[in-house]
């Protein structure tokens, strides 16, 4: 069996550590691993902990010399690494370590394995309403904005396991603590299996959970965004979309002007025939790399089902703007234009060509 690599960032963790060693060890000391314990300077002497627990145990200690953060730290401790798999495990015992055998065992028909709170037989103990509910909204962003990883229940798992080749070659730059998110959006692998485990509530120390995690998440969503060139993405879909009025009002004015058509029946033509101009310039220009979703004529009839509900929602934003809250009615209906645009490009993204 290949040998493992557990990789385990500290800051201030002198209490916790001694338990994380005993436990890590209770249940992989039948297994070819090493623990490697990436400190920055803990000034409570966590790095000299480690230094006299490594006495003992197969343990490797990487000394850094201030606190650099956590993702970071993770990635130096790839760096030391001999192992042929990988995994991450925070140090405070949230994470139950004995779950590390199966995980490890599950590797042998993946590339990643998650230590999963999202699927059937995983949860979390001891979380406020609130906490949870930030928790579920940080997860439905990735899996909403990159199709690779749609199909993943825990994109923002702490504890996970990974093959080393997910990563040769990738440069891995997280903000945050979110080092998983990193390696699922833009590593090298196929299959990626989770394991239901119970997330724990922290025996010792302090939280790390906090309003500057959340921001610096957000900072590497974005990144991750910026990385998969999405911006480049939806600035084609706006182009796209801009070259629709045109194909609208050009189809409206030429129906009522030189050919006569009543101008209650025009506009109908003139939407249908933009939205099928946008499908056709979206299709082999903004999503060409996902044409396989589907069959065409599929494509184009959840096309038009997300613009017809696009549609409704910009009437409904301006009228809720407008006559609810008293917002002017252009500055309402620029809004409701604005909305519906993400709405459709997000949809787009997500059904019809997903």
């Amino acid at each position: 069996m290949a040998k493992l690599s557990i990789i385990v960032p500290t800051y201030n963790e002198v209490e916790s550590l001694p338990f994380l060693a005993d436990r890590i060890h209770a249940c992989l000391c039948e297994f070819d691993y090493e623990l490697i314990i990436v400190d920055d300077n803990s000034p409570d002497g966590t790095g000299a902990l480690a230094e006299e627990l490594s006495q003992e145990k197969p343990i490797k200690v990487v000394h850094r010399e201030g606190k650099l953060g956590l993702a970071s730290a993770v990635i130096d401790g790839f760096n030391h690494a001999s192992g042929d798999v990988l995994g991450v495990i925070d140090a405070d015992l949230q994470h139950p370590p004995e779950y590390i055998p199966e995980l490890f065992r599950a590797i042998d028909g993946a590339d990643i394995v998650i230590a999963s709170r999202y699927v059937n037989g995983g949860g979390v103990e001891g979380w406020t309403f609130t906490r949870e509910f930030i928790s579920r909204g940080a997860k439905f962003a990735p899996q909403f904005l990159f199709a690779k990883i749609r199909s993943v229940k825990d994109p923002l798992s702490g504890f996970f396991l990974f093959r080393k080749k997910a990563i040769e070659g990738i440069e891995l730059n997280p903000i945050g603590y979110k080092i998983l998110l990193e390696i699922l959006v833009r590593g090298n692998h196929s299959e990626v299996a989770e394991v239901p485990y119970v997330f724990k509530g922290r025996e010792r120390g302090t939280s790390t959970f906090n309003a500057t995690e959340q921001v610096n998440y957000l900072k590497h969503l974005w990144r991750l965004i910026r990385s998969e060139h999405e911006t480049r993405r939806f600035l084609r879909f706006c182009l796209v979309g801009a070259s629709g009025v045109i194909v609208n009002q050009g189809t409206y004015w030429l129906l009522t002007r030189p050919i006569g058509i009543n101008d209650t029946v025009a506009p109908i033509i003139g939407i249908e025939l933009s939205i099928l101009s946008n499908f056709v310039l979206n299709d082999i220009w903004t999503f060409r790399d996902r044409r396989q979703a589907g069959s065409i004529p599929a494509r184009a009839l959840k096309f038009n089902l997300t613009c017809g509900a696009g549609a409704v929602l910009n009437y409904g934003v301006f009228l809720l703007l407008y006559k609810v809250f008293g917002v002017d009615d252009m500055l309402s209906y620029l809004i409701g234009i604005g909305v519906a645009m993400l709405f459709n490009y997000f949809f787009s993204k997500w059904w019809t060509w997903r």
